[in-house]
């Protein structure tokens, strides 16, 4: 089998409209739940909870969509992302408008903790605001990001977004220390299917129609040549030397890099 793979091309517009950027309720919700005495009881739901429901609910909502609205999702999520940072960039706005609009602190924090962050990345030289969003699971920031519901604000969601691509180039790197020029990258491409396999429904759509099937056919062919995935080939010294250098470029999306390292993968597998 010929290794290719059609290569990825970013969505994320060069230049885009300004648009309303969307603000958090600035309320909490009320349910009214019958009981037998024909009486209501009312319970509130604080804006954290709320927020953790539509975080939890996230791909369950997504697994709902048709591919068109994901696409849409996708491509209006980093429009929206993109006007963000070129808002704070103009230094033209108000810093309440984009707090979230709830009296609970939990909320509050967070968002203010989030556009810390935001402003110091816009700063020159840039601040060392820390992001509250690391270290939160990947699959929860995605949550964040692709936020469709009004419930995290901007920064939030820019936050979530910068941590978002710093775990992938932080995974990515970790995925091209084990590439071999031996071509034995059994493992390497076993990595990148789990990675992608794992991915919720909206970033899937960012790919290419078969773009798994063409990442499994270049890992059943390491199989069909290296045998079962069980003893792994190391890399040597050398070959660790030879992959060190970075092969990602600042600011790329994470399908930017997944594409980067596995165009890399591709090379050394031929190099044989």
């Amino acid at each position: 089998m010929n290794i290719t793979i059609k290569s990825y091309q970013a969505s994320i517009p060069a230049q885009v409209p300004a648009q309303e950027i969307p603000r958090s309720d600035n309320t909490t919700k009320s349910i009214a739940e019958n009981t037998n005495s024909s009486t209501a009881a009312t319970v509130s739901i604080s804006s954290s909870a709320q927020a953790r429901y539509i975080q939890s609910s996230a791909t369950e909502r997504q697994a709902a969509m048709s591919q068109g609205e994901l696409k849409q999702l996708h491509s209006s999520t980093w429009s929206d992302i993109y006007n963000f940072s070129q808002l704070l960039g103009s230094k033209n706005y108000n810093k309440d408008d984009l707090l979230p609009q709830t009296d609970d602190p939990a909320r509050l924090e967070l968002g203010k903790k989030s556009l810390e962050y935001a402003i110091s990345l816009h700063q020159s030289p840039p601040g060392n605001a820390s992001n509250p969003f690391a270290g939160m699971a990947r699959n929860d920031l995605s949550a964040v990001v692709y936020d469709d519901s009004g419930t995290y604000t901007m920064a939030e969601r820019y936050a979530a977004s910068a941590e978002l691509r710093m775990q992938d180039e932080a995974y990515f790197s970790s995925l091209s220390a084990k590439l071999t020029n031996g071509g034995d990258n059994r493992d390497f491409f076993k990595s990148i299917l789990d990675y992608f396999d794992d991915l919720p429904p909206v970033e899937k759509a960012a790919y290419p129609d078969g773009y798994r099937d063409s990442i499994d056919s270049l890992y059943q062919e390491q199989l069909d040549q290296w045998g079962p995935l069980a003893l792994i080939k190391q890399a040597t010294e050398e070959d660790t030397e030879k992959l060190s250098e970075s092969i990602f470029k600042e600011g790329q999306s994470s399908q930017e890099m997944l594409q980067a390292v596995l165009e890399k993968a591709i090379g050394l597998s031929k190099a044989q």
